[in-house]
């Protein structure tokens, strides 16, 4: 079984924005995924939409959760985990090589 881990490494922030102040225009992300023996990632960043200034959540308040709701409406995050769990079932088998007949 895979076990997956979401970081959230860094956030692009856009100082000022329609008198808003640091306004979280882009998240990085990187999804770890591990069989407890192989382990592979995925990264990417996904653009936010400019914030409604009702919702506005102010940058020290963000949380983990947060970030991650915030890509799950803009990625597959589901086929980020499926893709990484081929691979890491790939790495778990061994290689096949065809051989030359031993006659």
């Amino acid at each position: 079984m895979v076990s997956y881990n979401w970081t959230f490494p860094q956030f692009i922030v856009d100082p000022i924005k329609d008198g808003l102040s640091n306004i979280v225009i882009a998240i990085n992300w990187v999804c770890t995924g591990t069989d407890g023996i192989n382990t592979s990632s995925a990264s990417g960043t996904v653009k936010l939409p400019t914030p409604n200034p009702a919702q506005f959540v102010p940058y020290a308040d963000i949380t983990q959760e947060m970030a991650y709701q915030w890509i799950s409406g803009s990625i597959s995050m589901s086929g980020v985990e499926a893709d990484l769990t081929k691979y890491i079932v790939a790495l778990s088998q061994p290689i096949i090589q065809p051989q030359n007949p031993p006659f």
